[in-house]
C-alpha cells in the first residue's frame, strides 16, 4: 500500500533531527576541548601580486542610480509608460497646468510604437481670446524630473519628442523653475492643421540663461485643440564620452580606474516576480522602441534608456571588462 506524501516528509523531518543532535554530541562535543594553532609565513619571498580584475565596480539600480542618476536623462517617465502598457496609465510625475474647466490629460494606446504604446493625449479647451480665455502663462502639463532637473547655466539641453494633431499648434517648451515662476529657456513649435497629422518626431535644443538646481520641464499653450506627445525626453549635450553618462559621476568611476564592471544589479536582475525581471534583448536598439519594465525590488518604473548595450559601452569608456550578472530564473550569477 502506498504511503502518503505527507507521512514520508514527516518520517525524513525526524530522522533529519536525529542525525543534527547526534552531529552535536560525538563530534561538536568531543571538539570543544581541543586547542588549535594558526601559523602566517608573512615572508617576502612567499607574497603574491593580487590580480587586477579583483578590483572593480558592481552597479545596482537601487534608488535611481542608473535611471536618474548616472544616466543623463533628465524626464522622469518620458513615454508615460509608469502604469505598463493599460490604460490609464500611471503617468506620474508628470503634473497638469491647469485645472478641468480648461484642459483634460488622459492616456491612450494611440501610440505609433508597438512596444511602448501608451501616449499622452492633452485637448485644451481655453483660448488666448474670446470667452474662455486661458490663463497668462497657458496651460499644460510638466516634468520635475528625479527631485528636481538641475539646469546649469549657460548649457544646452537637447530636447526629443513626438508629436501629432490635426488642429494648428503653439507649443511652448520650456525650462523652469520649480513653481514655473523662473524663465531658463524657451522654444516654440508653431504649426498648421494637418502639420502634424501623423506622429512626427521634433527634436531642437535649449540654452538656459540661469543657473536652478530644482527645475522642471514644461509643454504649455494658450491654443484650443488636441495633441497627443509620446517619448519626450531631455538630455544635457555635454555626457560622459558623449555616450550619454553624466560627466561628473561617470568621471569619479573612472578614477577609480576599475577593472571590472559587474552590471546591471542583483535584486534588480531577479525582480520580486519573473514578470519584473531585467531583460537584455528589450534595453537594446533604438530607446523609443524599449518597452521598460517596472523595478518592483525597488518600486519605480524604469524606462531602460541605460540599457545592455549602454553598460557595455560604459565598460570600454572605463577600460574595465564587462561582467554580466545574469537571472537564471531564480537568483543571479
Amino acid at each position: 500500500m502506498a504511503v502518503p506524501r505527507r507521512s514520508l516528509d514527516g518520517r525524513l523531518f525526524w530522522v533529519l533531527g536525529l542525525v543534527c543532535a547526534m552531529y552535536q554530541i560525538f563530534f561538536v562535543r568531543s571538539a570543544a576541548g581541543q586547542t588549535a594553532q594558526l601559523s602566517v609565513n608573512a615572508s617576502p619571498q612567499n607574497t603574491q601580486m593580487i590580480p587586477e580584475n579583483m578590483f572593480g565596480i558592481f552597479f545596482e539600480e537601487i534608488n535611481h542610480a542608473g535611471a536618474g542618476g548616472l544616466w543623463a536623462e533628465l524626464v522622469n517617465n518620458r513615454g508615460f509608460e509608469a502604469g505598463g502598457p493599460n490604460t490609464p496609465s500611471n503617468i506620474d510625475p508628470w503634473l497638469i497646468i491647469g485645472d478641468e474647466s480648461n484642459i483634460i490629460v488622459a492616456t491612450d494606446r494611440s501610440s505609433c510604437f508597438a512596444t511602448n504604446p501608451i501616449a499622452l493625449r492633452m485637448e485644451v479647451l481655453c483660448e488666448s481670446s474670446g470667452n474662455d480665455v486661458c490663463p497668462p502663462g497657458g496651460v499644460g502639463i510638466y516634468n520635475p524630473g528625479f527631485w528636481g532637473m538641475n539646469i546649469e547655466e549657460a548649457k544646452v539641453y537637447k530636447v526629443s519628442m513626438y508629436i501629432m494633431s490635426s488642429d494648428s499648434m503653439d507649443l511652448t517648451v520650456s525650462l523652469t523653475s520649480s513653481d514655473g515662476l523662473q524663465n531658463l529657456a524657451a522654444y516654440t513649435i508653431t504649426a498648421d492643421k494637418e502639420d502634424f497629422k501623423e506622429w512626427t518626431k521634433v527634436e531642437f535644443d535649449l540654452q538656459s540663461s540661469e543657473r536652478n538646481p530644482n527645475s522642471r520641464l514644461q509643454l504649455t499653450t494658450r491654443t484650443s485643440g488636441i495633441v497627443w506627445f509620446d517619448q519626450v525626453s531631455l538630455m544635457p549635450s555635454e555626457t560622459y564620452m558623449r555616450h550619454g553618462y553624466r560627466k561628473d559621476l561617470a568621471s569619479m568611476l573612472a578614477n577609480l580606474k576599475p577593472k571590472i564592471l559587474k552590471f546591471p544589479g542583483g535584486n534588480y536582475v531577479m525582480g520580486n516576480y519573473l514578470s519584473n525581471a531585467f531583460r537584455w534583448s528589450e534595453t537594446v536598439g533604438p530607446w523609443e522602441e524599449r518597452p521598460g519594465h517596472f523595478n518592483d525590488v525597488w518600486g519605480y518604473w524604469t524606462d531602460d534608456g541605460l540599457g545592455f548595450f549602454e553598460f557595455l559601452q560604459l565598460a570600454e569608456d572605463l577600460g574595465a571588462c564587462p561582467v554580466w550578472v545574469v537571472n537564471d530564473g531564480n537568483y543571479y550569477v
